[in-house]
């Protein structure tokens, strides 16, 4: 809301929640800030007085946002026990509330009017069962209605906290993962049908660096990135088998499975190189590339192999109720140029997957039949390029039916688009079977929806089960 003092980045931003209901043929939008403590003490003094986290947050000048914010804390002029957090990344809908969330703070609950509207209705904490953040993508399972979930500490340990939830809320594993020996950034993790994938990558924090100039967020090169799986139901960290995956940073994992009879998890997740690069402002040489991770339980050992080695592809989602089982298809944002959205990919996770020696990058732009040639090499089984001057968000996929028979594409694909030309904004829907992901309609919004992180689809019977 206002405009920072000192640098900003992207993941600084305070959380704007923008909603599109869709009923009996018509639809009405909105948006509204997510009115976090933090924005609400902003809006009394009208000036920015919270440290951003990514932007702000460097050197000697980090250090003196953060002891002037802690001595306002100290004479009682805020309340650090209140809330730092931004609310600003993820969206989730679980045991009728629709959460807002980023790894920094607790959510935030927002309660959907019945006109599509959004109200804050404060900071959650499930009931007093929750003290410490939580990052901002827990999983549901589909099956069992199950939230799985982390949280992180940058400053004391333990660095790292997994935790389930029963599909009514109540807290029923909080687990201490001790082996975490420094702060690491976690943004992501992965579930299958009895395990939970814990990341422990080489981007960490380190308060050291700001006092020697430099960003707390570091890539430590002397670290090895590992996963951890520990069972869903472990009651303690004692029976956590850790892979190491070196040179290894994804930001997002898209899905993960169990392959018995090889006794092995398959995980999808978009590898970034260089690992540091989506933390500060520069986009040059950066990729991020569909991978298949394979992590072996008998011998701790893994393999990776780019799945899209051609194209950088970053937000999407798998059909959620096959989350933690084995998929076929993910629908993912074509980030290219970095970090906007030109298009809309639907891979085929289960073709063969190319040598990287066989493709070469190509303009997501050009639609030249050598275009065309390398999207098919690439495992695409599916694309949808937005007009010039034209960039999109995260594609959401919304099952067709609730019939547990359908087939897993058979859908819709829906995402925002914005025309730089125009100001304009359009909510499209597409047909998620189609080669092209053709256009089936489109709702013209009357001004611009600024690009944005995740979303989600709520169906009007959770929404019937919607708490206040």
């Amino acid at each position: 809301m206002y405009r920072p003092r000192g640098r900003h980045h992207l993941f600084d931003g305070d959380g704007m929640l923008h909603a599109i209901t869709i009923r009996h043929g018509t639809a009405s939008y909105t948006n509204r800030f997510t009115r976090t403590y933090r924005l609400v003490e902003e809006e009394k003094l009208g000036r920015p007085i919270f440290p951003k986290a990514i932007g702000e947050l460097h050197g000697h000048c980090g250090i003196l946002r953060l002891a002037l914010f802690y001595a306002r804390c100290a004479t009682g002029l805020l309340r650090g026990d209140r809330g730092m957090g931004v609310a600003n990344a993820g969206v989730i809908f679980f045991d009728g509330h629709l959460l807002a969330m980023s790894e920094d703070d607790l959510p935030y609950a927002v309660h959907i009017t019945r006109s599509g509207d959004l109200q804050t209705l404060g900071r959650y904490n499930f009931h007093g069962q929750f003290s410490s953040s939580m990052i901002a993508h827990p999983k549901v399972d589909f099956h069992t209605g199950e939230l799985f979930g982390l949280s992180y500490d940058v400053i004391k340990k333990p660095y790292v906290k997994y935790f389930k939830m029963s599909r009514d809320g109540k807290k029923e594993l909080e687990v201490n993962i001790d082996d975490v020996k420094e702060p690491t950034m976690i943004h992501d993790f992965a579930i299958t049908e009895n395990f939970v994938i814990i990341p422990d990558h080489q981007v960490i924090f380190s308060l050291k660096e700001m006092l020697k100039g430099s960003s707390p967020v570091l890539y430590d090169k002397d670290k090895v990135s590992r996963f951890g799986v520990l069972p869903r139901n472990a009651e303690d960290d004692s029976d956590i088998r850790w892979i190491d995956v070196p040179g290894c940073f994804c930001f997002h994992l898209w899905n993960a499975w169990e392959v018995e009879e090889m006794n092995e998890i398959v995980v999808i997740g978009s590898l970034m190189t260089p690992a540091d690069r989506i933390f500060n402002d520069s986009g040059d040489g950066f990729r991020s590339i569909l991978t298949e991770i394979r992590l072996n339980l008998d011998t701790l050992t893994s393999q990776k192999r780019p799945i899209c080695p051609c194209l950088n592809l970053e937000a999407g989602q798998v059909n959620r109720k096959l989350l933690g089982r084995k998929t076929q298809y993910a629908y993912l944002a074509i980030s290219q140029p970095w970090p906007k959205v030109s298009g809309i990919a639907k891979v085929n996770l289960q073709s063969p997957i190319p040598s990287s020696n066989s493709l070469k990058a190509t303009n997501p732009r050009s639609h030249t039949a050598q275009h065309s040639s390398s999207i098919a090499q690439a495992n695409i089984a599916g694309s949808f390029m937005f007009p010039s001057n034209c960039f999109g968000g995260e594609p959401m996929f919304v099952p067709r039916c609730q019939n547990p028979e359908a087939e897993e594409d058979d859908g819709y694909v829906l995402t925002f688009m914005y025309n730089e030309s125009t100001g304009r904004s359009e909510l499209l829907v597409l047909d998620a079977r189609s080669p092209s992901l053709q256009m089936i309609a489109s709702i013209k919004i009357p001004t611009r929806v600024p690009y944005g992180f995740h979303g989600t689809f709520i169906r009007e019977s959770e929404l019937k089960r919607q708490k206040k």
